[in-house]
C-alpha cells in the first residue's frame, strides 16, 4: 500500500513538474512575470455605495516561448477593486500575451492556469485511486468516457442535428457507461438502468404535459438563449441533465439493498421487501432533494446579485429568471421521489424471477 502511494505521489509531482515547463507546447507567447508596479488611477462611487476604485499596474514579464525567448516586455494592466473590469497579477504568475504577424505583444490574452488545473484534477483523481483503489479507478474512467461523449454530441449539434435528438441518445449512453462501467454487468446494474430509463420517461412525460397545458414559460428572459430558434428545446434538454446523476444514484442504491435483502432472505415477501426498500429510500429522498437544490443555488445567487447590482429589483428578477430554476428543481424533484417506488418494484421483479429461474433449473 505505501509503495502505491508513493508511486501515486512521484506521478503527482511529475505531472505537475510537466505542467509546470510547458510553454514549449504553446502556439501563443506565454510569458512569467518578473516585476509587478501598481498604483491607484483613480475612484468612483460605486451603485449601491462605497468607492470602486482604480488601479493600474506595470508588468514586467519575461517570455517562455516562441523565437523571442528570454525577451523582456512592459505591459499595461488596470483592473477595478471588484474584478468587474479586468484582472489583478501577482509577481511570478503566468501569462499568456496576445501576438500580432507571430510576435508577442505588451497585452495580456489571459492568465496560464493550466498548473493549477492540473494540480485540482490531479489531486481529485490521486485521492480516489488511493482511498478507493478499483472504483477510483472506474470512476476516473467513467468521468473520461462521459467527457469524450459530452463532446461528441455537441459536435453532433454543430452538425446541425436536433438538440432534444442529442440529448435523448446521451441520456440512454451516460446511463449505459455511468452504471455499467462503475459496477460492472450484475442484475443490479440491470435493474438500476431499468429504473432510471422508466423514472426519466416518466418525468419528461409529465413535463412535457404541463408545458403544453399552462401558461408557457416567457423563454425571451433565458440565459445564454443567443440566436437559439426553439428556446423550449433548450430548455428541455437543459430538464433532461440536471437531475440524471441524483436519479441513478437513488436507482444503484435501491437496486443493491434490494439484491442483498433477497440474496439473504430468498423467501421474503413483496410487501416486506417493498416496506423495507422504502424505508432506505426515504433516508436518501431528502439528501438528494437538497444536493439539487444547493446545485441550483450555486449558479443562480451569483447572477442573481449581479443582476441586482444593475438595479434590477429582487422581485423583478424572481419573476423573469426565477421560474426556470424553479421548474427544473420541481422537475428533478419529482423524478427522485418517483425513482423509489420504481426502483424498488424494477428491482424486485428482477431479482425475484432470477431467484425463481434458479429454483427451477
Amino acid at each position: 500500500m505505501r509503495k502505491k502511494i508513493s508511486l501515486g505521489i512521484l506521478c503527482y509531482l511529475l505531472v505537475l513538474l510537466f505542467v509546470a515547463n510547458d510553454a514549449w507546447i504553446y502556439k501563443k507567447p506565454i510569458a512569467k512575470i518578473v516585476n509587478v508596479t501598481e498604483e491607484k488611477a483613480g475612484a468612483v462611487e460605486a451603485i449601491h455605495g462605497g468607492e470602486e476604485c482604480y488601479y493600474k499596474q506595470k508588468l514586467k514579464v519575461k517570455l517562455l516561448n516562441t523565437k523571442e525567448k528570454g525577451k523582456t516586455l512592459v505591459v499595461i494592466n488596470e483592473y477595478t477593486t471588484s474584478r468587474v473590469i479586468g484582472q489583478k497579477y501577482h509577481k511570478g504568475a503566468k501569462v499568456i500575451l496576445n501576438s500580432q504577424d507571430g510576435k508577442a505583444v505588451n497585452s495580456i490574452r489571459t492568465q496560464k492556469r493550466d498548473t493549477y488545473l492540473a494540480a485540482l484534477f490531479g489531486g481529485i483523481i490521486f485521492l480516489l485511486i488511493v482511498f478507493t483503489g478499483k472504483q477510483g479507478i472506474r470512476t476516473c474512467f467513467t468521468l473520461a468516457v462521459n467527457g469524450v461523449i459530452y463532446v461528441v454530441g455537441f459536435f453532433l449539434y454543430l452538425r446541425g442535428y436536433d438538440i432534444l435528438q442529442i440529448c435523448n441518445l446521451l441520456v440512454f449512453v451516460f446511463t449505459i457507461a455511468t452504471l455499467f462501467i462503475l459496477n460492472g454487468f450484475h442484475r443490479k446494474t440491470v435493474a438500476a438502468v431499468l429504473s432510471t430509463f422508466c423514472v426519466f420517461l416518466l418525468i419528461m412525460t409529465i413535463f412535457t404535459l404541463t408545458l403544453h397545458h399552462t401558461t408557457p414559460l416567457d423563454y425571451t428572459n433565458m440565459e445564454y438563449l443567443g440566436s437559439i430558434g426553439n428556446p423550449e428545446d433548450l430548455f428541455m434538454a437543459e430538464v433532461m441533465f440536471a437531475g440524471l446523476g441524483a436519479i441513478m444514484d437513488v436507482a444503484v442504491t435501491l437496486a443493491s439493498v434490494m439484491e442483498e435483502l433477497i440474496r439473504k432472505k430468498p423467501n421474503i415477501s413483496i410487501r416486506d421487501l417493498f416496506h423495507s426498500g422504502r424505508e432506505v429510500g426515504y433516508d436518501i429522498m431528502g439528501t438528494m432533494i437538497n444536493v439539487l437544490l444547493f446545485t441550483f443555488a450555486a449558479g443562480l445567487i451569483p447572477a442573481f446579485i449581479i443582476r441586482m447590482n444593475n438595479d434590477i429589483a429582487f422581485f423583478t428578477n424572481i419573476r423573469l429568471y426565477i421560474p426556470f430554476e424553479i421548474s427544473r428543481f420541481l422537475i428533478e424533484s419529482i423524478g427522485i421521489v418517483a425513482a423509489i417506488p420504481i426502483s424498488i418494484i424494477v428491482a424486485s421483479a428482477c431479482f425475484k424471477w432470477s431467484v425463481r429461474k434458479e429454483r427451477n433449473v
